[in-house]
C-alpha cells in the first residue's frame, strides 16, 4: 500500500460505505491506497501483525485486549461467523491461542464498539505504516453483536452483475432467478409461442438469406458442419428447430429430416416453406420434454441449436432426445456458453458506445453456480424464461441419460471472417466464446 497525497482530499472507501448505514458517521480523508482507484484512512488501511511482522488489510487482523497485540489471520487462521452487520454477512472468527478467547476482526470491532482505538488502547497506532492521526473516533452508542444468520444465508453470493446489466441496457430482467421445477413447461411453451411470431420478424431484419442469425452464420454454424461432417441419408432430428433454417440446410445435404418445435408458428412457417421449396423435410408440433409422436430408435442423429437454454426441463428432454436415437447415434447440440454466454456475464466498455470492440477492457462472470430460470425480454420480445446451468449439471444429465461426451468445442471465428466482419467480431470472438458444442453418443 502506498501513502497517497491527492490535489483535493480523497474520501475513504470504507466510511463511505459505513455512512450509508450509521447517521453521522465520519468520513476520513484516503491517504492510503494500493490501486490509485480506493483510497482508505487509517481506520481502514494495513496494520502490521505483532507475531509476524507483516502489513495485513484491517479486516485481516484482531485485537488480543489482554496481550496488548494485533494478529493476522495468516499466523492464526480464522473460521467464518455468520452474521449480518452493515453490508457485510460474515465476520472472522478467531480462536486466540494467546488468552484462548474468542476474537473477531477488526472491521466487525468496529461495528460492535470494540475496536482498540473506541477502548482507547492506542498502542496499535505504532502498527499502521505512518504515525498518522487516526481520530475522529466513533462507536456506536452501546456493544452490539449483529444478527445471527444462516451459513447458507451468509454465503449467498451478492448479485453485482444485475446492476451493470441495468445500466447497460439490452436485456431486460422481469424475475429474480428462480429453481427451474418452479417454472412451468406451459408457461414456457406460451410465452414462446406468443413471441414467435415476434421473433421470425426479428430474424428476417437481421438476414436477408436463410442461414440463421450473425452469430450462427459466422460463429457457430461453420463450426457445428464441420463437427456434423457428412449427413447424407441420414436420419436427421432437428430438435427446437424454431423458422427452421438448420432442417432445411440438413435436408439440402441429403439428409432425412425431421424438425420438431412446441411452438405452432415456427411449426406453420416451416411447412410453409417447404411446401416453396419442397426439401423433403418434415416438421413436428411437440415439445422436446415429451415426443411421443415419434418412435424408439428412429434417428441416426439429433441436432439442437441454441435451444437447451429455453427448455424448462432439460433431463427430460434428454431422455427423450436418448429414447428417440439408434444406439451409438449421436447427440450434437449446441448452446450458450456457461460462464461467458449466460446473462451475468458481462463486458465493460470505455467509452460505453463505442464502435470498437477492444476498448471492452475485460468480461467478468459471477454467480455461475446459481442455476435456475430468469424471466427476460430484449429488443421487442415479450418476456421470456431463460436458464443457467452449470457444466457439471448438463454432463450429469447427459450421463443419466445414456450419453457419453465425445467432444465439447468452443467455436472461434478464423482471422478472415473477423476481418470481413469487424463490427460484430473483431476483438471479442477471439478472446472468450459465447457458445459451446457438445458431441455425444449414445451408449
Amino acid at each position: 500500500m502506498h501513502i497517497y497525497q491527492p490535489a483535493d482530499p480523497q474520501p475513504c472507501f470504507y466510511c463511505k460505505k459505513i455512512e450509508d448505514y450509521e447517521d453521522g458517521y465520519p468520513i476520513r480523508e484516503g491517504i492510503f491506497t494500493a490501486e490509485h482507484m480506493v483510497f482508505r484512512c487509517p481506520w481502514h488501511a494495513k496494520f502490521k501483525c505483532s507475531k509476524c511482522g507483516k502489513f495485513h488489510h484491517f479486516s485481516w487482523l484482531y485485537y488480543c485486549q489482554k496481550n496488548k497485540e494485533l494478529i493476522c489471520g495468516s499466523c492464526n487462521k480464522p473460521t467464518l461467523k455468520p452474521v449480518k452487520f452493515w453490508n457485510k454477512s460474515y465476520a472472522y472468527d478467531f480462536r486466540c491461542d494467546q488468552c484462548e478467547s474468542a476474537h473477531y476482526d477488526l472491521l466487525f470491532l468496529e461495528y460492535s464498539g470494540k475496536h482498540p482505538w473506541q477502548l482507547e488502547d492506542l498502542e496499535i497506532v505504532s502498527n499502521i505504516e505512518i504515525q498518522t492521526p487516526w481520530k475522529p473516533c466513533w462507536k456506536p452508542l452501546y456493544s452490539r453483536k449483529g444478527n445471527e444468520i444462516s451459513l447458507e444465508e451468509s454465503l449467498k453470493p451478492l448479485d453485482h452483475i444485475s446492476p451493470i446489466i441495468k445500466m447497460r441496457g439490452g436485456v431486460i430482467y422481469h424475475s429474480e432467478l428462480i429453481p427451474e421445477e418452479q417454472v412451468k413447461d406451459n408457461e414456457t411453451k406460451d410465452n414462446w409461442e406468443r413471441d414467435s411470431s415476434i421473433w421470425l420478424d426479428i430474424y428476417q431484419e437481421q438476414t436477408d438469406n436463410d442461414e440463421g442469425d450473425a452469430n450462427r452464420q459466422l460463429i457457430i454454424d461453420p463450426a457445428l458442419w464441420e463437427l456434423l461432417g457428412e449427413v447424407k441419408k441420414l436420419k436427421v432430428l432437428d430438435a427446437g428447430c424454431g423458422n427452421g433454417y438448420l432442417s432445411r440446410e440438413l435436408s439440402r445435404r441429403g439428409a432425412e429430416v425431421v424438425g420438431v418445435d412446441f411452438s405452432e408458428t415456427f411449426i406453420k412457417y416451416c411447412l410453409q416453406m417447404e411446401s416453396l421449396e419442397k426439401l423433403g423435410s418434415k416438421f413436428i408440433q411437440a415439445s422436446l420434454i415429451d415426443l411421443k409422436e415419434i418412435k424408439d430408435n428412429s434417428f441416426d442423429l439429433v441436432v439442437s441449436n441454441i435451444v437447451m437454454v429455453d427448455v424448462s426441463d432439460f433431463r427430460k428432454a434428454f431422455l427423450e432426445i436418448s429414447r428417440v436415437l439408434k444406439p451409438k447415434g449421436r447427440f450434437v447440440w449446441t448452446n450458450l456458453h456457461p460462464v461467458f454466454g449466460r446473462l451475468n456475464s458481462v463486458g465493460l466498455k470505455l467509452p460505453k458506445d463505442s464502435p470498437r470492440n477492444e476498448e471492452e477492457l475485460y468480461r467478468v462472470s459471477d454467480g455461475y453456480f446459481e442455476s435456475g430460470g430468469k424471466l427476460i425480454s430484449w429488443r421487442q420480445l415479450e418476456p421470456l424464461w431463460s436458464f443457467d446451468r452449470t457444466l457439471s449439471e448438463y454432463s450429469t444429465a447427459l450421463k443419466d441419460a445414456g450419453f457419453v461426451i465425445q467432444e465439447i468445442v468452443e467455436p472461434k471465428p478464423s482471422n478472415e471472417v473477423i476481418q470481413q466482419n469487424p463490427r460484430h467480431l473483431a476483438f471479442w470472438a477471439n478472446r472468450f466464446p459465447l457458445f459451446i458444442i457438445y458431441d455425444c453418443v449414445k451408449k
